[in-house]
């Protein structure tokens, strides 16, 4: 998912990085460092998958295009805000990301750790506007959602588990566990916060409740291998980390194999969950059948990668 992708279509795709430059752009007249790292991240946005995903998703669903925008962009906007905090010498202590310094390495950590909490302020605001219009019991439900993955029981005990992780032998449930808090909350406020504005029923949203925490895992699995195989010209960004500071990471833990084989138990789940959605309207789950095609690559390319005939 770090190259760039497409969840929906090009004119969708088009729309969602508009709209991630216009709600978040700042004011000229902002101090210039702290106007730096906003301007910094939105001149390099990465994927925007979480976003692509909430806003093709909400749209298919029925949400008016403004507001169902307004949900994607918040969800991506606390996607940068973690990536800038994950990156300050206090967490991972990285100096290159998307193929560039990381902004705390150029305008400093005080005007980093600004712009990230700009980004979340930001966001609080954009959700408000997408859920606000909703009935009271949709609205309270988005709410709750919204504290459970950037709360103290989503993503921010994830960082925290991530950064004071201790290994012991036999632990690879705990390490698990803390692969998922820190990758699943995001995916599971873009799959989730569209679903519960548009009112689904209770079955289809545990299935989406499901196809987030597969996909979660499965994405930090693929985001572990590359720390563990590539250098940082190859991935864009400081490699190499899990291990010199005894981060979770699962390839490096349990070995190439295994984490290959639980990748590919992940996928095959996922894969499941999004044919059951896509037997009652595959138009409707278009950006949920294109995202497992994109993972479902990826673990082609490492299989490539590691030299191993795995296709299944």
């Amino acid at each position: 998912m770090s190259r760039r992708l497409r969840l929906v279509d090009p004119p969708e795709s088009r729309r969602v990085r508009r709209a991630f430059s216009t709600f978040l752009r700042p004011d000229a007249a902002i101090e210039p460092h702290l106007r730096a790292v906003i301007e910094d991240v939105l001149a390099h946005p990465g994927s925007l998958a979480r976003a692509q995903l909430a806003f093709g998703l909400g749209r298919r669903l029925g949400i008016p295009t403004g507001r169902a925008l307004r949900l994607a962009v918040a969800t991506e906007s606390f996607h940068a805000s973690s990536l800038i905090f994950d990156d300050l010498p206090a967490m991972d202590d990285a100096a290159e990301r998307r193929g560039r310094p990381c902004p705390h390495r150029i305008w400093g950590e005080a005007a980093a750790t600004l712009g990230a909490l700009a980004f979340i302020t930001r966001g609080y605001a954009l959700l408000w506007e997408g859920i606000g219009p909703l009935p009271p019991r949709r609205r309270d439900r988005a709410a709750a959602l919204v504290g459970e993955c950037l709360g103290l029981t989503g993503i921010l005990d994830g960082q925290s588990r991530d950064v004071h992780f201790t290994h012991r032998p036999g632990g690879e449930a705990e390490m698990l566990r803390v692969e998922a808090a820190k990758t699943v909350p995001l995916i599971r406020l873009a799959l989730l916060l569209p679903a519960l504005a548009a009112g689904l029923e209770e079955r289809t949203l545990a299935r989406l409740e499901r196809l987030a925490a597969g996909w979660g895992l499965a994405y930090q699995v693929l985001d572990d291998f590359k720390d563990d195989l590539l250098t940082g010209d190859e991935a864009g960004k400081t490699t190499g980390r899990d291990r010199s500071l005894g981060r979770p990471n699962l390839p490096a833990r349990a070995g190439h194999l295994q984490a290959f084989d639980r990748l590919g138990a992940l996928l095959a789940g996922t894969a499941a969950e999004v044919a059951a959605l896509s037997r009652r309207s595959a138009e409707r789950w278009e950006p949920l059948a294109r995202l497992q095609g994109v993972l479902d690559e990826s673990r082609q390319r490492l299989a490539e990668r590691l030299a191993w005939p795995r296709t299944a």
